[in-house]
Order: structure tokens, then sequence, then C-alpha cells
């Protein structure tokens, strides 16, 4: 039997030292490497791309033999072809010669028989078993929740309002949620019963890969927790994925859709432009997100940080899909980071401002209902 290029590559590495010698060409990724303990896995570490954040990144335990790791932005990074794909912004394909350039260049030295020994080590990815475990877990969430727009508890519409959303809670498509019991952890504190607004993470094709989940408290404030937004653990990659907040709408000549990062943000936009939205959680996997065929044109609402991620994510986000044949704009917001924040958001700009700075209005016949007369 051939052998594919993607097991060529694995043994290349394993021949080469490793993972481990892999990720020495990356200053980011050692921080994680160095730290990996016993166990074989790290504590979490600051993202190894962009340096940002404390607790974004770490290593599986099986990390040294699957090169396996996860970013809490992203998801799981189930192998060392995933981590170079996202270190260096590429397809997984790219991400072979990239490693191949890494190891020496050069394929021709790995056998059949030495392909054959590494193949049958390596890890078979998530067990069956945690697969299992978090669909279940998932599913359970999802058939114990409601639309957001059905809280009678006025959680959500308090929500809203403390974000400085005018929305109508009742107008909230489906695609958000509510629960009225979520318990919120994080591994370290002691968990705590709370409530929540819930987001469906799908795939292109609009399956399920996760759900996000704000916790909130009795008032329907955030709650006061360390981590009030979480994902929760997907059993699938969900690097393309994103909260899809309205249908694309169709005209006679486009159909269009707006993209951001968060949810939040996404709604800011929606009241003061009545542009459908795509929420994708993080600059990572907005870069990443991908969109079916029909879809001709795109607004991309970047955040804007002193790192300059946000740009730098919506610019090679753009690229990707112009090369798809795809109309892009690029919105930045027209604010300046306000002292001591490390960036700025259009939900930031409309609670500040209101309308003015938007860079349009669409026609009330294609603007999303919102339940707010501008």
């Amino acid at each position: 039997m051939r052998e594919s290029k993607i097991d060529k590559v694995l043994a290349l590495v394993c021949s080469n030292g490793g993972w481990s010698s892999v990720y020495s060409a990356y200053p980011g990724l050692n921080e994680a490497v160095s730290k990996s303990n016993n166990h074989g896995g790290s504590p979490q570490v600051p993202c190894p791309k962009t340096g940002n954040g404390k607790t974004k990144f770490r290593l599986f335990r099986d990390w040294a033999v699957s090169g396996g790791a996860y970013h809490n932005d992203v998801g799981a990074l189930p192998g060392g072809i995933d981590v170079i794909a996202f270190m260096e912004n590429c397809s997984k394909s790219d991400a072979l010669n990239k490693i191949i350039d890494i190891c020496g260049g050069d394929l021709s030295s790995i056998t059949h028989e030495y392909v054959r020994t590494v193949k049958d080590s390596q890890p078979k990815g998530l067990a069956e078993d945690e697969k299992a475990k978090r669909v279940a877990k998932l599913e359970k969430l999802f058939d114990h929740a409601i639309p957001a727009a059905y809280d009678k508890t006025g959680r959500i519409q308090a929500y809203l309002n403390s974000r400085g959303l005018k929305t109508d809670a009742k107008t909230l498509p489906f695609t958000l949620g509510y629960a009225d019991e979520l318990w919120w952890g994080d591994g370290q504190s002691k968990p705590k019963k709370l409530h929540g607004l819930l987001g469906s993470m799908t795939d292109v094709n609009c399956n399920r890969i996760t759900i996000h989940r704000t916790f909130l408290n009795n008032k329907g404030l955030k709650a006061d927790v360390a981590k009030p937004k979480m994902l929760m653990p997907p059993p699938s990659y969900i690097g393309g994925c994103s909260i899809k907040i309205d249908a694309p709408v169709q005209t006679e000549t486009e159909t269009f859709i707006g993209l951001c990062e968060g949810i939040e943000t996404a709604l800011a936009i929606r009241e003061a432009t009545g542009c459908p939205m795509w929420s994708c959680y993080s600059d990572s996997l907005l870069e990443m997100v991908k969109l079916p065929e029909h879809i001709t044109s795109v607004l991309i609402f970047a955040d804007k940080d002193v790192s300059g991620a946000g740009l730098e994510k919506a610019e090679a986000l753009a690229a990707r899909l112009k090369r798809e044949g795809k109309h892009v704009d690029i919105y930045l917001p027209p604010m300046d980071i306000p002292e001591g924040s490390k960036s700025v958001d259009w939900l930031d700009v409309y609670t500040a401002t209101g309308t003015q700075h938007f860079p349009f209005r669409l026609p009330t016949e294609l603007s999303v209902n919102t339940g707010v007369s501008v």
C-alpha cells in the first residue's frame, strides 16, 4: 500500500527527534514545551503565536507523540500538523511542507517499513468514549435550553441592556439560547449553578460542533466568575465554525453576511446597521471561518487591538475569501483605544457614540429585525 504524504511526514518527524524538535523552530511554543511535566502535558501558557493571555494554550499529555494541543480560542488542535497550520496561518497541506523544511527537506530516506512502524504507534485522536461524553453533554444542554427569545425571567433582556444594547430580546434569532440552570466550573474553583446566554457554534454545513456560554447571575448581569464566557469542550475540531446569528441576506445582485468576533459586538452591529451577522468568538476563529459558496459578499467588522491582531486576522481572512471569489470589505473602529485598554470593538463604538460612526445603514427591507427603531 502506498503511504500518504501525511504518513511520511509523521515518520520524518519521528526520525528527527519528534515534535519537540519541530516545535523548537517556534519561540512561542518553547514555553509550553519547556514546562511540560512528568505527566507529559503542559500547564496553560500564553498564545504561542501572539503572546496574548496567560492561559490560552496547553499541550496534550501525549503531545510528544501526537503533537496535539488545545487553544482556548480555537479549540482542540489534535496533532502536530494542526498546531503548525495554526502557527503558520496556513492549510494542513502547506503545514506539511513547512514541517518537511524544518526536518531537513527530504522524505527520500523514509522507508515503507519505517512509515508503517510509526503509523502503528500513532495515537488515534480523541478517544471514542471521550467524544461520546462531550456529545452527550452538548445534547443535554441543548435539550434543556430554550431560545433566548422565549426567556420569561427577563435575564436575557437585562444582560443585553447591561451591555448597552437595545435589542428586544423577543426578536433574537433561535441560534441564541437561554439556560435557566447552567453549571460553571473551570476545573480549579468550586462549581456554581448559574444562568446563561448560549450561542450554537456550527460548521460550514450548519452541523452543531459546540456551544458558547455567557454565564449570568440572577439579575441577568455577567456572572462574577473567573471566566464568564466559555466554549464547551468540542468533540471535534472547531476551526471554520461560527455562531450564525442570522441567515445571509440575498438581493438581486449578491448574498451577504457580516462577520465579527463577539456575540455582543454582532448584536451592536445589527442594531446600528441592520446587517445580518455571524459571531466567530475570537480573532483566531474569525481568520479560519468557512463560508458556503452561495455567499458572495462579506463585511468584516474587525476589533482594533494594541497588538494589531484583530486587523491582521481580518486581513488574512479577507485575502482568503477574495481568492475564493468573494467581495470583501473590512471595517475598523474609528475610535482610539482607551488608555489602559488592549482593544476597542464596534460594541464600544456603539455604546460611546451611537450609530453615527458606523459605515452604513441598510434599507429597512434588507435589515434584520432587532425591535429597535433607528
